[in-house]
């Protein structure tokens, strides 16, 4: 739908429903021509008097998140994040010991037992 609330008499066409009743979009638009609570204006239809203003959507309204910079590259970004991933990975230490068989772990993450 439209800013105005015209939408494609193809568009409705397409719809099962009305395929049931009839494959012939030209059909349709006719049928729809004859209606009292619809306008037909070419290939498109809305309904009639101002009542298809109640279903149009606000405009949408800028969100919160940051956006990346537009000259930044997909190439850039990607570097960029290996690089902070790299400076994170100095603070991570692992330490692998030999389990006994008292371990809290079950026997199928047990390595080595």
């Amino acid at each position: 739908m439209n800013p105005e609330g015209w939408i494609s008499i193809s568009l409705l066409a397409s719809f099962p429903r009305i395929r049931q009743l009839t494959p012939e979009p030209q059909l349709v638009r006719e049928v729809l021509a004859l209606s009292s609570v619809a306008e037909v204006s070419g290939d498109w239809v809305r309904m009639g008097g101002n009542q298809w203003a109640q279903f149009i959507l606000p405009p949408p309204t800028p969100s919160g998140h940051q956006q990346m910079p537009e000259t930044a590259t997909v190439q850039e970004s990607v570097e960029e994040d290996r690089n902070s991933e790299e400076e994170d990975d100095d603070d991570v230490e692992f330490v692998i010991s030999q389990e006994n068989e008292n371990s809290s772990w079950p026997p199928e993450r047990r390595i080595g037992i």
